[in-house]
């Protein structure tokens, strides 16, 4: 167990789980005694760069802890990279790391994309130990059609085409130049787009698995707050279907196909997102029509206002 005092202080560390070791950091006011932590569990292929608006939002009030996943970010990969990385196996991994800093519940979870699942995941290892969850525009275990996500027309389509332009975030995010050259470093780390690679082939295996935990069913945060966040992601994906048919991507019986998931694309997302409310008896539904599916980069306040709603429902509940 590391001998570093995660609770209080400004502090960042290399941690071993084992087989390789992790960048760990722990920042905001010195936390008290039962007090819970902000957790965060990002999206595929993301590093906690991008979460520096909200973790600067959240500081005042609470005490924020963040790390990189295996091979992403300041991270190591594992000695030997898998071909596929499952959400059990990310919240596996953040079991042994938390356990080896000596950092102890409760927990917050903040959760992005991908990161719903590993997040329900870690749920399922560390249900007494999570208090609250807000999931962020997040994937549940009806995101993926078949596990066949992205689907081929989609990658048709956009192939070759700049995510971070043709949406927007390049122009609309909030970061300061720095921030934002060290998100777009992170991105164009090889070892990163590799773990991409790997974490893609897991989520598509991750939907069975979860399912059949029966978390929603059972209501197993009973009482405990979750804050569910949905954002415009049809946006998104119109940006760039546009851009890639500028580009001359696809073939007409693809695009057709494209233009035919857009059109109730953002109702299925907001069904299978509300079937989160039902995690607990304590929940609240927040849209956000005017921001794609990154809004932590774009409108970090909208997050930062949920994880306050989810602490303060937190200290009032009885212990």
């Amino acid at each position: 167990m590391s001998v570093t005092d995660w609770n209080t202080g400004d502090k960042s560390a290399m941690l071993s789980i084992g087989t390789h070791k992790l960048f760990l950091s722990a920042s905001g006011p010195d936390r008290k005694s039962g007090e819970p932590v902000i957790l965060l569990m990002q999206g595929l292929g993301s590093t906690i760069n991008e979460w520096v608006a909200v973790r600067r939002l959240v500081l005042p009030l609470a005490r924020w802890v963040n790390y990189d996943r295996s091979g992403l970010g300041r991270s190591e990969a594992p000695p030997q990279q898998p071909d596929s990385i499952s959400a059990a196996s990310v919240a596996s991994e953040l079991d042994t790391l938390l356990k080896n800093a000596g950092i102890e519940p409760p927990f917050i979870v903040v959760c992005h994309s991908w990161g719903g699942m590993t997040a329900r995941e870690f749920l399922h290892l560390r249900q007494k130990d999570v208090v609250g969850i807000v999931f962020v525009d997040a994937n549940t275990e009806k995101s993926y059609d078949a596990g066949n996500w992205p689907l081929p027309f989609v990658i048709a389509v956009t192939d070759g085409v700049d995510w971070l332009e043709s949406t927007g975030l390049e122009a609309d995010h909030v970061l300061s130049d720095k921030e934002w050259a060290q998100v777009k470093e992170a991105e164009n780390d090889p070892q990163l787009q590799k773990t991409v690679v790997a974490e893609q082939r897991g989520f598509r295996s991750d939907s069975a698995p979860l399912a059949s935990k029966h978390q929603i069913e059972r209501q197993v945060l009973g009482s405990h707050p979750v804050s569910v966040i949905t954002c415009n992601s049809a946006r998104d994906m119109q940006r760039m279907y546009e851009s890639g048919v500028a580009a001359g991507k696809g073939t007409e019986a693809e695009r057709e196909q494209f233009r035919n998931m857009l059109v109730d694309h953002n109702q299925r997302q907001t069904d299978w997102q509300q079937d989160l409310l039902r995690l607990s008896c304590n929940s609240r539904f927040i849209r956000v029509d005017n921001s794609g599916h990154n809004v932590q980069l774009v409108q970090p306040a909208v997050v930062a206002r949920e994880i306050r709603w989810v602490w303060d429902s937190v200290q009032v509940l009885p212990q």
